[in-house]
């Protein structure tokens, strides 16, 4: 879960420094490059607040592997865009997918991880992103660097698929909470 949290921030928080390499590529101003950054943040405060509504109805397994997927598949489809159109539609779907993320990683550790031990659990998942500014920007920076801005979501689509087959074999179905659901009016 930790790992997830890891990908995710680093895959965030990697556009600013990226951003004198994409204005140059991309031939855009820095108001077209803010919108580039802002639109994984708005992207993924929309979905959130639209699958605060309906998320809880489904297996958090299921829920978490969709997201991840359609994440890895955003942070891809960022490596293979073309023009800043296209970069800027391939931020909008990964916050979509992105945003969420964070949310489930935290409903997964409150639901499966014993009351006494929870503290202990959130605080080993929250490393993730000292870990992912520390180690993770500086990595991808470097894989940038190395082999172009391509390189760092390339590497975030690889990583999002390796969890993803770790999740379907490691993290067994995540139900419970749909058993013990308030019936609303």
């Amino acid at each position: 879960l930790a790992s997830i949290q890891f990908s995710s921030i680093v895959d965030f928080m990697i556009m600013m420094p990226l951003g004198p390499q994409l204005m140059r590529l991309f031939s855009i101003s820095p108001h077209q490059f803010g919108l580039l950054v802002s639109s994984y943040t708005l992207c993924a405060g929309l979905s959130g607040f639209v699958a605060s509504f309906f998320i809880d109805k489904y297996d958090r397994k299921n829920c978490l592997l969709f997201f991840l997927l359609g994440f890895g598949a955003g942070t891809v489809a960022c490596a293979l865009s073309p023009t800043y159109e296209t970069l800027l539609l391939a931020r909008g779907l990964t916050g979509m997918f992105g945003g969420v993320l964070g949310s489930l990683v935290m409903s997964i550790v409150s639901d499966s991880i014993a009351y006494e031990r929870r503290g202990s659990a959130m605080g080993i998942v929250m490393t993730s992103f000292s870990l992912a500014s520390v180690f993770g920007v500086p990595f991808s920076l470097y894989l940038a660097n190395m082999s172009g801005w391509h390189t760092p979501f390339i590497f975030l689509g690889v990583i999002a698929l390796f969890i993803c087959i770790g999740i379907w074999f490691v993290i067994p179905p995540m139900r419970d909470h749909l058993e013990h659901q308030i019936n609303e009016p």
